[in-house]
Order: C-alpha cells, then sequence, then structure tokens
C-alpha cells in the first residue's frame, strides 16, 4: 500500500494547480496526506472540501518556521513524510501533475520490482506550454526512516545521518569502501537504471511540472526564488518579461528562455525549437484546459474536479 504526501501554502493565490495535482496523485495512493501551512488565501478551506470527500486525503495545519532559507520546506515536507503509514512513499508537489496514463504504472512498481528500494521517476518542467528542464526525480520508495526529503524538497534521499554511518563503517573495511569509491565514480560517468538498490524509471509520460501558468505568477515566483535561494539574476527578468505582457506567446518563449538560461544554465538545454513547445493534447487531460485558456489570468478551482476527487 502507498502514502502519497504534500506541503502546501497560500497556493491559490501562487497559481498552482494544486487541485488537479492531489486529483491525479490519488489514483496512485491509499492514503495521501497534506501538510497545510495555515494559508490565508483559501487554499484551507479547499482542502478541507476535497477532504470530505475523500477519505483518503488527511490535513494536517504546521506552522512553517520562519526563516529564509530552502531547507524550510525539507523541514515541513519530512514532518508530514514522518506521519505516512504504509508500505511505499509518493511525493508530489503542488505544481506537478501525474499524466493518467501513469498512475497505473507507478502503482505496479512495488510488484514490478519488489527488490527495489526507491524509484526516481521522469520529469518534465514547464513554463505554461514551453519546456524549460527534463530530470529524474527520486520521489517513490520503500517506506524507510532513512529515506527522507532533501535540500529543498527537491527530491527524496537518504539523511545524512544514516550517510554518515555507511561512511564511518566503510573506514574499517577497505573493501567495502573500495566498492563505494567504484561505484561511485561508475555512477558520475554511467548513471545506469537497473541497480538492485535505485531505480531509474521510465513510465508512458512524464510527470507533468509546471514552474507557471500565468504571467502574474511567474514574475511573482521569480520575486520569491530572488529573495529564498539568493538568486539576484531573477530581478532582471521583471523588465524584459512585463514588456511582453500583452504578447502571451512570446512572454512565456522569454519566460522559458530565461530559466534555461539562468535556473539550468549548468545542464546546457538548448532545445531545437520543434522540442521546446509541447501541444495541448500531449499534457494530462485534467490540466489542458488552463494551459490552452489565454482568457484566464489567474488559478481558479473547477467544480468538476470536486466530482473526479470524489471517484478516486
Amino acid at each position: 500500500m502507498i502514502s502519497g504526501f504534500m506541503i502546501l501554502k497560500d497556493v491559490l493565490k501562487q497559481g498552482y494547480p494544486f487541485v488537479e495535482a492531489i486529483a491525479s496523485a490519488l489514483p496512485i495512493c491509499d492514503e495521501f496526506l497534506i501538510s497545510e501551512g495555515y494559508s490565508t488565501d483559501g487554499t484551507y478551506e479547499t482542502l478541507k472540501k476535497i477532504s470530505s470527500i475523500n477519505s483518503k486525503i488527511k490535513i494536517y495545519r504546521n506552522k512553517w518556521p520562519d526563516k529564509k532559507d530552502p531547507t524550510v520546506l525539507a523541514d515541513v515536507t519530512n514532518d508530514v513524510r514522518s506521519k505516512c503509514n504504509f508500505d511505499y512513499i509518493f511525493s508530489i508537489q503542488a505544481n506537478e501533475i501525474v499524466h493518467e496514463q501513469c498512475a497505473p504504472t507507478i502503482k505496479a512498481l512495488p510488484n514490478i520490482h519488489p527488490q527495489v528500494q526507491t524509484f526516481s521517476l521522469p520529469f518534465l518542467q514547464f513554463v505554461n506550454m514551453f519546456k524549460v528542464n527534463d530530470e529524474f526525480r527520486l520521489r517513490f520508495s520503500k517506506n524507510q526512516p532513512q529515506i527522507i526529503a532533501i535540500e529543498d524538497a527537491w527530491a527524496l534521499g537518504a539523511s545524512k545521518a544514516f550517510l554518515r554511518t555507511k561512511k564511518l563503517k566503510s573506514i574499517a573495511n577497505p573493501r567495502r569502501l573500495s566498492a563505494y569509491l567504484d561505484k561511485g565514480i561508475s555512477l558520475v560517468y554511467a548513471n545506469q537504471c537497473y541497480d538492485h538498490f535505485s531505480r531509474a524509471t521510465y513510465l508512458p509520460k512524464p510527470i507533468f511540472r509546471y514552474w507557471s501558468l500565468f504571467p502574474k505568477n511567474f514574475l511573482e515566483k521569480c520575486q520569491r526564488h530572488a529573495d529564498l535561494m539568493n538568486w539576484p539574476e531573477f530581478r532582471t527578468s521583471f523588465d524584459l518579461m512585463q514588456s511582453h505582457l500583452s504578447d502571451p506567446e512570446l512572454f512565456w518563449r522569454s519566460g522559458a528562455d530565461f530559466l534555461r538560461r539562468v535556473q539550468f544554465k549548468e545542464k546546457g538545454l538548448h532545445y531545437p525549437e520543434a522540442f521546446a513547445y509541447v501541444d495541448k493534447k500531449e499534457h494530462p487531460a485534467i490540466i489542458q484546459e488552463f494551459i490552452s485558456n489565454t482568457d484566464t489570468d489567474q488559478y481558479y478551482v473547477r467544480e468538476e474536479l470536486f466530482d473526479i476527487i470524489k471517484k478516486s
């Protein structure tokens, strides 16, 4: 059985498609735990409504630590992660949508690979319908205490205490130390996906992660990243992007290019024009209305989502 979990705070006003994200993950999970950070924008009220119609959903209110540090996201994520009750855990964030073709595969992973401890899943990151990044993220795992959210909660990983113990034990065992070093070097040059402990697993479709869906929220998120991550480059996006607000396609093309150059510059991503744009019909069905409707300038919760959640 699988425990899903997510953290949320004021995501309604930030334009995160959080109800779609929850709805897309529910078919995978036997319980879905949400840590809510005392929102003031209606997020909590929406969560109460969806939890009242689906017993899988459990909400915990948790005041977020008052510090400007990205590790605060891992702190609150690990608090709710510790409450997971079942054999496997699945971490999903408020702007990530599981494609409808993928839920059966993710749910079946424990039976397909019962010996594997952790699974890295494919992600595509977007601004609106333009790709900015693709990668694997460790988000599905056996429910073992050493597997926690790391850094800014972008992925799961081994706890520092667990790694420290492994390192100290290896010092007293030269053969094991040599094996760890050899494997580490090997993984740098060939990240093979068939390891018995951890596996990178393809899905019928990647998980769709939407960095932003609406222009106003894109600009606000750039400001938050500039403050939280200490990335002054993000402040330079305002003048450029605001000059394109009257042209949505140009706005999103410029935004995608900006993120590739600033946030993902170390990955050297240069998508050919034909591959940078992903047509609406390729996105998860549950999100297509937002990404195709240029008249919608802010997120809202559609009534049909409640029926989907009730049946999940």
